[in-house]
């Protein structure tokens, strides 16, 4: 077996299995063959030693028993695959791969939490607008790399999209890509989401869990809103970008995972690293590769193309025939302000399309928080950022559209958020900014 496996594999040989379990606790591997030639009773307990030290690892049982209710027994412990004697070395070597092969596919499928209609291809994003168009030709250059990169830009500008794009069109694109939204979970689930626990590591721990850096070896992991991650998880975060390298929660055994990390954050990181909020050396590790990306307002050029890309897969999801868009429909998309951003308008058109009869989209199935204050007549607003002197314009529009939704969504945030675009938490970041109040609300009971 091990001259079998040595052209592709590094194997170590243990003839002792308490030996053998000690070093997967420290050190782990890819695959146990185990040699099972001893009474049935101490075999199965050798088994069961080697699987409690190594839950995770494809057990391959070899034996010169063909029993069939041995091997049931095998099996039912927790073994692997089963290899009779004698085998080839061509056997042995087909074996391993296909356990380890297996593995992966089981720790990406473990994580799917849906199958997502989403084309990842380059020709697939609409960068019309010349910021889009530069943004895209550096990206290019820079995904068959495994450098860290960082995203940043508002809520809902395509950051995940675009993560994903860069995975898929690298040499990783067959290993896994796990998105973790760094925000929607407390501080301890994220901290088991992202390196997994062991058994009995809190309560409810029922059972070994491997973490998503762990399931995700080989492929990237995409960290959204990585700037609400606890100082102690960034500790952590640190040391899996320089060491790859990482313990379960409740475990002593050093894991290894080689993984690309993708994050992003619509926070100014620098302001955190000043008021200490942020590790200043981890933002350096993650900002080796910076691109950003321009709210939707500031790429006017982008926003038709789009409009029709998200009609078409709407239409494809809810098996809705809709041919466009009418064309005052379009004038109004490009003078809406979008605080939204690509989230928003798809939220939009998705509604539009399950309450539209007609073969076009109509103004009548528009919903827009300011609908009523755009003029028609009013020229479309030209590309780029804001002039300094208008900030605090923009500040106040941007109140009044919240406070807008609010009355309409009768005072509750997270519908108001729902057709804001936001997500829930960012629009109560911004009610707390602008000091908007209600007598419902709980707090100011």
């Amino acid at each position: 077996m091990t001259n079998a496996l040595a052209s592709r594999y590094e194997p170590s040989v243990y003839s002792d299995v308490k030996g053998a379990a000690r070093y997967l606790e420290r050190s782990g591997c890819d695959a146990i063959i185990l040699d099972l030639c001893t009474d049935e009773r101490e075999d199965l307990k050798k088994l069961t030693l080697l699987r409690k030290a190594a839950p995770q690892t494809p057990i391959i049982v070899t034996s010169d028993r063909e029993k069939a209710d041995f091997i049931v027994k095998v099996m039912k412990a927790d073994a692997t695959d089963f290899l009779a004697k004698p085998y080839s070395e061509a056997q042995a070597r087909l074996t391993v791969d296909q356990s380890i092969e297996k593995k992966s596919i089981k720790n990406e499928n473990d994580y799917l939490r849906r199958q997502q209609d989403i084309v990842y291809e380059w020709d697939r994003i609409v960068a019309v607008s010349p910021a889009m168009k530069n943004l895209i030709r550096s990206v290019k250059k820079v995904a068959a790399t495994d450098s860290t990169i960082l995203m940043t830009g508002p809520s809902g500008s395509g950051k995940s999209y675009i993560s994903g794009t860069i995975h898929f069109n690298s040499h990783r694109r067959e290993k896994p890509f796990i998105t973790i939204n760094c925000a929607n979970l407390p501080e301890s689930l994220l901290e088991s989401e992202l390196f997994g626990h062991e058994k009995g590591a809190f309560t409810g721990a029922d059972k070994t869990r491997a973490g998503r850096f762990e399931q995700a070896d080989g492929g990237t992991v995409f960290l959204d809103e990585v700037g609400e991650i606890s100082p102690a998880l960034q500790a952590k975060l640190l040391r899996v970008l320089e060491e790859k390298a990482f313990e379960r929660l409740g475990g002593t055994r050093t894991i290894r995972s080689d993984v690309r990390i993708i994050a992003a954050t619509n926070r100014n990181l620098e302001r955190m690293v000043a008021e200490k909020t942020f590790r200043e050396d981890l933002y350096y590790r993650v900002n080796v590769l910076r691109f950003h990306l321009p709210p939707l307002k500031e790429r006017q050029e982008c926003i038709e193309p789009l409009a029709h890309r998200l009609l078409e897969k709407t239409c494809r999801t809810v098996h809705k025939t809709v041919k466009g868009f009418a064309p005052e429909v379009l004038d109004l998309f490009k003078r809406y302000s979008w605080p939204g951003n690509i989230r928003e308008l798809a939220n939009v058109i998705e509604r539009a399309v399950l309450l539209e009869e007609s073969p076009f989209i109509q103004e009548s199935s528009i919903l827009l928080p300011e609908i009523h204050s755009i003029r028609k007549d009013a020229p479309a607003p030209e590309a780029g950022p804001p002039r300094s002197d208008s900030l605090r314009t923009l500040d106040e529009h941007e109140k009044e559209l919240i406070l807008e939704a609010l009355q309409q969504c009768l005072w509750i945030q997270k519908d108001a958020a729902r057709i804001l675009g936001l997500t829930p938490r960012t629009l109560n970041y911004k009610i707390k900014r602008y000091g908007i109040t209600h007598h419902r609300w709980r707090k100011n009971k």
